[in-house]
């Protein structure tokens, strides 16, 4: 678990290797919504596009016991995208470049 700045919630997290998993994933649906678009127009409101993001969800909730309703949401918790945590709040640098804290605004040492 660890904080996520999109969804300002402490959130399940993927190492590389899951999120390898649910990226090819998200991959494979973002092929299959264009093709579907391309084929017939259909609107991304359509049912079946969030469906065929279906198995990015169904994974990411298999992995990390937490039901996500958003495909996008879970490309945020890939937790090497933050950096350390932040010395005087603890939640985590909004990466490891991070000059200051995003939440509590204090400097980080050392940057």
């Amino acid at each position: 678990m660890l904080w996520c700045w999109r969804c300002k919630a402490e959130m399940p997290m993927l190492d590389e290797a899951e999120f390898a998993e649910i990226a090819a994933l998200y991959s494979e649906a973002i092929g299959s919504t264009k093709a579907l678009r391309r084929e017939t127009g259909v609107s991304l409101q359509h049912p079946s596009v969030y469906e065929r993001f279906r198995f990015v969800r169904e994974r990411y909730e298999a992995i990390t016991g937490y039901h996500e309703t958003n495909a996008n949401a879970i490309l945020h918790h890939r937790i090497s995208l933050y950096g350390p945590p932040c010395v005087q709040c603890e939640k985590p640098l909004r990466s490891s470049k991070a000059k200051v804290c995003g939440s509590c605004m204090h400097p980080v040492s050392g940057a």
